[in-house]
């Protein structure tokens, strides 16, 4: 090994005690109610960064993969939760008055996960199967986020406190994600560069939610008053546009 390796043993565990402090600080704040699905992906995170350390240290690495590609199906359950808190019932709270929205993102993660984790159990090449669907995951991840992000620039919408380094976080990941997948793509192999990436930018955002949830700065959630007037014209008929086509007759 030699003299920085030890960093890399420390990188991937890194995420865990900042994830259990932050578990901590919500609490101690009185921030889990207002924030339940984030709060959700940050304590059950954490408890399996936990399993996943107890296992790698006691069990062989076999068991280490199946235990840590299983887990994920959670992490990625409770991830699309925590974007669909972040941007529907929070930057977007009233698209989360359509019922197609309100039930749109919690019904599709759900879905998601089932039908990856049945595909899996009967996949020939399981190892190949985890690997795919993780790839699939990352993907649907950035894309969704790439899509707000468009929506908030597009309806003029502006947003700051703890939204902002919710977003920030997973935007971070995604950004990295997609990164990986362009340069495995590329070469037609890992890259072990772009895996050493991946956990320094998980690393970043919990750095990130850890430092915004412990100032305790109030948050002040988006409204109509941070939009340009024009802008906030030409969202409302498209809005209203999109609602009616989504959910005629529903006001």
């Amino acid at each position: 090994m030699t003299s920085t390796g030890w960093i890399w043993d420390v990188v991937p565990w890194l995420s865990l005690p900042l994830l259990v402090i932050l578990v901590g600080v919500m609490l101690w704040r009185r921030l889990a109610r207002e924030f339940p699905f984030f709060f959700t992906y940050v304590a059950l995170t954490a408890l399996i960064g936990v399993i996943r350390f107890v296992v790698y240290k006691a069990y062989p690495p076999k068991v280490y993969f199946y235990v840590y590609w299983s887990s994920d199906f959670v992490t990625v359950l409770v991830t699309f939760l925590a974007i669909y808190e972040t941007f529907l019932k929070r930057i977007f709270p009233g698209f989360a008055r359509v019922r197609f929205y309100r039930f749109l993102f919690p019904a599709f993660a759900v879905l998601l996960s089932v039908v990856a984790f049945v595909m899996i159990l009967h996949a020939p090449d399981q190892r190949a199967a985890f690997l795919s669907a993780s790839r699939v995951f990352d993907f649907l991840r950035s894309a969704v986020i790439g899509f707000f992000v468009l929506l908030i620039l597009f309806m003029g919408r502006t947003f700051a406190g703890y939204e902002f380094s919710i977003a920030s976080g997973f935007g971070i990941q995604a950004a990295i994600a997609l990164a990986k997948a362009a340069v495995r793509l590329h070469k037609g192999a890992r890259s072990l560069t772009m895996d050493r990436l991946e956990l320094i930018a998980f690393d970043v955002a919990c750095l990130i939610w850890l430092w915004s949830f412990s100032r305790g700065k109030k948050n002040t959630p988006s409204d109509d008053r941070d939009v340009d007037p024009k802008a906030l014209e030409a969202a409302r008929k498209w809005e209203k546009s999109l609602k009616e086509f989504v959910a005629p007759g529903k006001r």
